[in-house]
């Protein structure tokens, strides 16, 4: 049925696709401690333009993600759904507390991971950086590069697959 060239094609894609799909599943996420001298919420709802609504000492307050704008899509609102509705949170500040609408602004961890962190990694954000934001954002600009890469990496194999697909089972 196949050729030996049509052999040699397919072992060397498969090796290819294998390898592609290894680096973009390597991660490498570590968990760490959260912080001292964190505020604790207790989140309730996720708005349709990726804030946080939660309680703190009884009132609720707005809550943005400091130094990351979390993409629009239905997808990533879903996940962060998924990952703080009903849960405790811990909030770390930066430089600045609140923007100009009277949101807050903070690092968001739940248990030892840091959602700003998990938003970037998945690709679900961007970083955002401001002056008055000192912390994490070299860490951000750090970790966004990595799922560019990744993504990067998936939709090169995703391609080479669809011209196998195209040429040789068509």
């Amino acid at each position: 049925m196949f050729r030996l060239h049509d052999t040699v094609f397919l072992f060397w894609f498969l090796c290819f696709f294998c390898l592609s799909y290894v680096y973009a599943a390597n991660t490498g996420i570590k968990k760490e401690e959260k912080p001292d001298g964190t505020v604790t919420a207790y989140v309730y709802k996720v708005t349709k333009d990726n804030r946080i609504l939660a309680t703190i000492k009884g009132k609720i307050y707005s809550i943005c993600m400091q130094g990351v704008t979390v993409s629009g899509e239905s997808e990533a609102r879903r996940f962060l759904k998924e990952k703080v509705t009903g849960h405790q949170v811990e909030l770390e500040y930066d430089e600045q507390t609140r923007d100009e609408k009277g949101n807050i602004i903070a690092y968001v961890w739940l248990e030892a991971e840091m959602l700003n962190r998990t938003m970037l990694e998945k690709g679900y954000a961007r970083v955002a950086p401001t002056p008055q934001q000192t912390r994490y954002i070299n860490d951000f600009r750090r970790r966004q590069e990595q799922a560019d890469q990744k993504q990067n990496a998936r939709n090169l194999s995703g391609r080479f697959f669809y011209f196998l697909c195209i040429h040789f089972f068509a």
